[in-house]
């Protein structure tokens, strides 16, 4: 499950690299959270976008390469973006969360790599630039400014001469360099990484501030993935390559300039790791990061038990809890804490881009290779059932391998049919019977095996067993650790797999349906689409840069997808529930516009007033704390105020 979304990395580094303030720190020693003694501007034009501007520029560095009084002309750069967090946020304080398994690496690249890799990278590491989390418009972040040729092929960046590594290190443009010389290294074992960064001819330094990028191929995507592209130390690199890399920096991490950093001291293996915000950060103060990066440790606590860990949040072991079993918000947490208003539950709907999830075949091995075979056991698969009897109707069934305006609303419903999984499975060679009522094929059952790393989907799977199992299948349930899941997923070593998937706010399905990345492990394409077609649509959509029809090319591409049945599609929901004791400020919306669940850990902060009448409220029975709505529209209102105002932001 290589979870390789660039747009975490891009568009949630808006939330997740950004932190700091205009403030100053609001923690005192005994680490208690204190609120600011004077009054909070929310006024952005009180947040510079470059404070002390180029104060620690390089004087031996013109203005005209890039060093002090750079003034940018004919270059692009944006001063009038709005604040993207709450600027009442005071800093301080500890944020207890848990992860299911331990990660198997703390890589961004290389195999075995995973949604918690790209949620820690956004914390620790920063790009030249970034997307605005409301608007997607790019704003600085490493670079002050950028240029782009007309015709689409070359593009230039001014490092900001303030930045700074966390091992004090000047950012330059040597780092640029030396970070893409890793992602084209064969040694780093990251094929998709690889397919994107080949786009390009390697950077040139035209000064230590000045970095120019040529691409070998047109392509819309190249300036979003360029300028997006996590950079590291290039005097550490000089001894680290890719096969160093991927052996010795599995629990280790290279050295950012990002808000945030992972000591060793902090990593209890398989039990805890502890994310530390860095007091040094150089661009605390910075407009980008004001209200955001609040908690001074983030404890991710290890549980591998769903229920157990369900128990630790109730007693107040964890701070916060995303809710993703539909029994647990509708039933168990209809609880005492809840009521009196010490536990808060959140239904917030915003406009994170839905990510594809479902069960996947393993198309290199027999019989998933055959197509009405795997659509055969999509019609087993009653998903109305379970929505109904597990799930309590919270969610919809999933039809489409996209979100928003590039589904492709004629995909086929693949309803609960076994006669017609017998009819296909028949047409396919599936006719005989042994004696135990098995269908068999040159004198072999049919029997599968699925691969699964959550235990509260076990119910679901155990109906999908018994419904196989009446027709003559047998499916094999393997529960597994997240750490060999993916190795397993890497490695090809699967029939049947549960999968989930982050979403892409700008699709780049290249790197997970490109025939080039069917045959070798450790890629996102681990079904082994090929597809001529498919190809033909990613070179067209690679050249597009009219997004309208860029949306036309993925429905097509979608529609491909769903009647190969690579995938038995699963279900999905415009929201997610979250949980939390009552002790935190948050923004309105509690969640970014297109944000995820694990945004309270730069967004939110310990709000000391609130966090002082929780204590009071906890010390006595018959105290409350006020509810508050369970469901968040905050979004979908902000986007039916602006739709009338201004045209929908995007990339050019």
């Amino acid at each position: 499950m290589r979870m390789r979304t660039l747009w975490v990395m891009v568009i949630g580094s808006a939330i997740t690299i950004g932190c700091g303030g205009d403030m100053p720190n609001t923690s005192d020693p005994s680490g208690q959270v204190v609120a600011p003694a004077e009054p909070v501007s929310v006024d952005k034009n009180d947040y510079p976008v470059f404070p002390e501007k180029d104060l620690n520029a390089d004087p031996s560095v013109s203005s005209d390469a890039g060093g002090a009084g750079f003034v940018g002309n004919d270059w692009e750069t944006n001063t009038a973006f709005d604040l993207m967090g709450d600027p009442h946020a005071v800093k301080g304080g500890q944020f207890h969360s848990h992860e299911r398994d331990f990660p198997t690496t703390f890589r961004y690249h290389g195999p075995n790599t995973s949604e918690f890799d790209l949620m820690l990278n956004g914390l620790v590491y920063e790009s030249l630039l970034t997307l605005h989390s409301t608007t997607n418009q790019w704003i600085p972040s490493i670079a002050t400014h950028w240029q782009t040729s007309d015709d689409h092929m070359t593009f230039r960046y001014r490092i900001n001469p303030n930045a700074r590594f966390s091992n004090g290190e000047a950012v330059r443009s040597e780092d640029v360099l030396a970070t893409w010389d890793l992602m084209m290294d064969d040694g780093l074992q990251d094929p998709g990484s690889k397919l994107v960064y080949s786009k390009f001819e390697r950077p040139v330094a035209e000064s230590p501030y000045i970095v120019r990028v040529t691409s070998q191929q047109l392509n819309w995507r190249n300036f979003l993935y360029f300028s997006g592209m996590p950079i590291y130390p290039a005097s550490v690199l000089k001894t680290v390559d890719g096969a160093t890399y991927i052996s010795d920096y599995n629990y280790k991490m290279l050295p950012g300039s990002g808000p945030y950093l992972v000591n060793e001291a902090d990593i209890d293996r398989g039990n805890r790791v502890i994310i530390r915000r860095r007091l040094d950060y150089w661009a605390e103060s910075h407009r980008r990061n004001i209200g955001l990066g609040n908690f001074d440790e983030i404890h991710q606590i290890v549980v591998r038990d769903d229920n157990l860990a369900f128990e630790m949040f109730k007693r107040g072991d964890l701070d916060y809890y995303y809710v993703n079993v539909s029994r647990e918000w509708v039933e168990e947490l209809d609880i005492e804490p809840v009521q009196r208003g010490l536990l808060q539950k959140r239904k917030v709907f915003n406009e994170y881009p839905l990510g594809l999830s479902g069960i996947a075949f393993n198309t290199r091995r027999a019989p998933w290779d055959d197509r009405q075979v795997r659509q055969a056991l999509t019609h087993l698969y009653n998903r109305e059932q379970l929505i109904e009897k597990l799930f309590f109707n919270e969610y919809t069934p999933k039809n489409t391998y996209f979100s928003g305006p590039y589904k492709n609303l004629d995909n086929p419903r693949n309803p609960y049919d076994p006669a017609r999984a017998v009819e296909l499975l028949a047409n396919a060679g599936w006719t005989e019977r042994d004696t135990q009522g098995r269908l068999i094929k040159d004198g072999r059952p049919l029997t599968a095996e699925l691969l699964y790393g959550q235990q509260g989907l076990e119910p679901s799977y155990t109906i999908f067993q018994e419904d196989l199992r009446r027709v003559g299948i047998t499916l094999n349930l393997r529960l597994v650790t997240f750490e060999t899941m993916i190795q397993l997923i890497d490695e090809r070593r699967f029939d049947l797999v549960a999968v989930a998937y982050t979403g892409l706010l700008f699709p780049n399905p290249e790197t997970t349906v490109h025939s080039s990345l069917a045959d070798p492990d450790n890629t996102n394409n681990i079904t082994a689409v090929k597809n001529d077609r498919i190809d033909e649509l990613l070179e067209a959509y690679d050249k597009e840069f009219d997004q309208g029809a860029r949306e036309t090319i993925i429905r097509e591409i979608d529609g491909i997808l769903a009647n190969l049945h690579h995938y038995i599609l699963g279900w999905e929901a415009p929201f997610y529930r979250i949980a939390f004791w009552n002790k935190f400020g948050q923004p309105d919306g509690y969640l970014s516009r297109f944000g995820y669940y694990r945004d309270p850990l730069t967004l939110w902060w310990i709000d000391p007033q609130q966090e002082a009448r929780f204590r009071e409220s906890m010390g006595s029975a018959s105290s409350t704390l006020e509810v508050g709505e369970t469901d968040v529209h905050y979004w979908e209102q902000y986007v039916e105020r602006i739709r009338q105002e201004l045209p929908t932001p995007g990339i050019e």
